[in-house]
């Protein structure tokens, strides 16, 4: 396992490298493949955000609900693909959080979108091991993705039975493909709502193992309860 931190803007490294052309028109790769751009156009969607029932309580999110409009940004994400997608190598991403009560999860809400392949992603809450994912404590399938570079959709995922998280205890939630989802090819969009204190973030090359960050724009993700 390797660590490191990662402290610059996402955008402003990806610009700084040449950029690696996809398959999908107006989809770019950063130099290393594991950040997505893409371009701006006229066409661009705009969902507004339906908040969660009344009931519902939050456990942790870094959704930028307090802005009228965007959950986050939509222009540019970490990459997530399967073993057999178009930029030929495999990429799962992890996202830090630790709650700060006992609670119970019994749903996600990560900010994935699609961009070709199988239209799903597997979504899972790790344990932590030494600051990098190690234990599936629970996995899940969210299909029909928001298509990546429109605003603001989300993967979403139920926790049957539920989860319980212990406080002030770190996890991470995954996005990664299972074997359904070969061929998946898609982003995790970037969280902005925090832009001076780093969070964890972390990737998993061809199933290689984690190596985690400290990152300004890490994934954008919620975890909640009833």
């Amino acid at each position: 396992m390797k660590f490191g931190i990662l402290l610059a803007s996402a955008m402003t490294a990806a610009l700084s490298t040449a950029a690696v052309a996809a398959t999908t028109p107006g989809i770019s790769l950063s130099l290393d493949k594991k950040t997505v751009i893409a371009a701006p156009h006229g066409s661009q969607k705009f969902a507004p955000y339906i908040a969660r029932k009344p009931k519902a309580a939050t456990i942790y999110s870094n959704l930028a609900t307090a802005y009228p409009d965007g959950l986050y940004f939509s222009g540019e994400g970490a990459t997530l693909c399967g073993p057999t997608c178009a930029i030929g190598e495999s990429i799962s991403v992890g996202g830090g959080f630790t709650p700060t009560a006992n609670a119970t999860a019994t749903s996600v809400d990560a900010a994935v979108g699609y961009i070709e392949g199988t239209d799903s992603i597997t979504l899972a809450i790790y344990s932590d091991d030494n600051g990098v994912p190690g234990t599936v404590l629970w996995s899940g399938v969210a299909s029909t993705l928001p298509t990546f570079g429109d605003c603001c959709g989300l993967a979403t995922a139920n926790i049957k039975g539920g989860l319980a998280l212990t406080a002030n205890t770190p996890y991470w939630l995954v996005a990664t493909t299972d074997k359904k989802e070969s061929t998946t090819f898609a982003a995790w969009n970037l969280a902005t709502t925090n832009q001076v204190t780093g969070a964890p973030e972390a990737f998993n090359d061809n199933d290689t193992g984690w190596e985690s960050y400290s990152s300004t724009l890490p994934p954008a993700f919620a975890i909640y309860s009833k």
